[in-house]
C-alpha cells in the first residue's frame, strides 16, 4: 500500500522538467491546499514564494500549533506532508501566490484559493470545505441555491488570475474543490476557458444532469480528470461526469474522502474496477429522491436542517465533536421549537429520502428503515 507521502519518497528527486506535472501532483498540491496559510502568502499574483521558504515561514509561525490543527474530517498530517514536499527537489521550487480566503456567516460562505507556478505552468487550487459549520451548510445549499457564494468567488478569482498570468491553466481541487473547478470551468469567459489545459476533480459533488448537456461542458470536457474513491459519498452527491477513474483507499467507508488514503501505483493513482456498492446505491437514492422534490422544498429542508445544527452554538465540526452532549441537547431544543409545518415537512422529506433508499440500499438495514 502506497499513498502520497510514498509518492514523495519515490519521486521527490525526480524534477517537472524530467517527468511533466501530472495528476498525482494536481491530487498532492490540492490537499496541501487546505493548510492554513493567512498572513504567510500575499494575494496578490505577481507576488510569490517557493513551497520550500512558505514551509519554514509556517513552520516558525507563532501560532504553528493553532495553524496545525486544521479539524478533525481533514488529515492532521497535512502539515508534515507539506514538509516532506518543501524539502523535495521535485516540489521545493514550485512557487504560490494569490492566495485568497474568503469566509461570511452572514452569507454562508466559505472560500479558499490560491496558484501554483511550476516553470510557465500556472495551476489555479480551489479549497474544499474546511471545518467550519459554515462551510458545511453551504454544501448543503448547492441543493436549492445556484450559484452558491464560493462558486461566484471561484468565477472571480479565475477571471483575475487570467488577466494577471500568461500561458496555459490547469485547475486543481478536491472536495466543494472539485466542484468549483468544473462550475468555473463552465460558466467562465469564453478566452479564459479556451486556455484551458487540465481541469483536475477530486470527489466533488456534482451538478444536474441539465449542466452536462450544456454546450460549455462538452468544450471542457475532453481536458476534464474526475477521480472517486471506492467509496464516495461526496462525489455522488448529484450526478458525476460520465468518464471518470476510481482509486483504491485503505480509509474506511466515508473516510475514503480523505485523499491521503488514496492508494498511489508509481507515478499515477492505483485504480480500482469501480465503485463499491454502497456508492451506487447512495447515488441512485440521493438523486431519485432530490429529482423528487421542488426547489421550495429543498430550500426549506435544508434551512431547517441547518437551523437546528448551528443551535449547537458551536462554529466547527471540532467543536460539536468535542462538545457532543452539550450541543446535542441544544439542538433536540431547537427541533422542538420549530413550528408544526416546518417539522411536518421536514419528516415528510426524510420519509421521501427513506423510501428511496430502502428501494436498492443496504443502508436501510443501517438506517432500520424497513420500520
Amino acid at each position: 500500500m502506497a499513498n502520497l507521502f510514498d509518492y514523495v519518497n519515490w519521486r521527490g528527486d525526480i524534477l517537472f522538467e524530467q517527468v511533466p506535472f501530472n495528476t498525482v501532483d494536481a491530487l498532492m498540491l490540492s490537499h496541501l491546499s487546505y493548510s492554513i496559510f493567512d498572513g504567510l502568502l500575499s494575494d496578490s499574483f505577481g507576488e510569490s514564494k517557493t513551497l520550500e521558504k512558505l514551509a519554514e515561514d509556517f513552520k516558525s509561525a507563532p501560532d504553528y500549533n493553532e495553524r496545525i490543527n486544521i479539524g478533525f474530517l481533514i488529515n492532521k498530517q497535512t502539515a508534515e506532508l507539506m514538509f516532506k514536499c518543501a524539502a523535495s527537489e521535485r516540489f521545493k521550487n514550485v512557487r504560490i501566490c494569490g492566495y485568497r480566503t474568503k469566509y461570511s456567516e452572514e452569507n454562508t460562505e466559505q472560500f479558499a484559493a490560491m496558484t501554483f507556478l511550476i516553470g510557465d505552468k500556472v495551476i489555479v487550487s480551489y479549497r474544499g470545505t474546511d471545518d467550519s459549520l459554515v462551510g458545511w451548510r453551504e454544501d448543503f445549499n448547492i441543493v436549492w441555491q445556484h450559484p452558491i457564494p464560493a462558486q461566484a468567488d471561484a468565477i472571480e478569482y479565475m477571471k483575475e488570475a487570467a488577466e494577471k498570468l500568461t500561458g496555459k491553466i490547469n485547475v486543481i481541487g478536491h472536495s466543494k474543490g472539485g466542484n468549483l473547478v468544473i462550475n468555473t470551468a463552465v460558466n467562465c469567459d469564453e478566452k479564459i476557458r479556451s486556455r484551458f489545459e487540465k481541469l483536475y476533480n477530486f470527489d466533488g459533488p456534482g451538478f444536474s444532469k441539465d449542466f452536462f448537456e450544456k454546450k460549455e461542458y462538452k468544450e471542457i470536457e475532453r481536458k476534464l480528470i474526475s477521480v472517486y474513491p471506492e467509496f464516495s459519498i461526496v462525489g455522488m452527491i448529484f450526478r458525476h461526469p460520465e468518464q471518470y477513474s476510481v482509486v483504491k483507499s485503505t480509509g474506511f467507508a466515508v473516510m475514503q474522502h480523505d485523499a491521503l488514503t488514496w492508494q498511489i501505483m508509481g507515478a499515477g493513482l492505483d485504480e480500482a474496477d469501480d465503485f463499491k456498492e454502497e456508492s451506487k446505491f447512495f447515488y441512485k437514492a440521493f438523486n431519485s429522491w432530490v429529482d423528487g422534490l421542488t426547489l421550495e422544498q429543498t430550500k426549506k429542508f435544508v434551512t431547517a436542517l441547518w437551523d437546528v445544527i448551528e443551535a449547537s452554538d458551536v462554529k466547527t465540526n471540532t467543536e460539536l465533536q468535542e462538545n457532543a452532549i452539550a450541543c446535542t441537547a441544544r439542538m433536540i431544543a431547537k427541533l422542538s421549537s420549530l413550528d408544526k409545518n416546518t417539522k411536518k415537512e421536514v419528516h415528510q422529506i426524510l420519509r421521501l429520502l427513506k423510501t428511496a433508499v430502502r428501494k436498492d440500499s443496504p443502508f436501510s438495514k443501517i438506517l432500520s428503515l424497513g420500520k
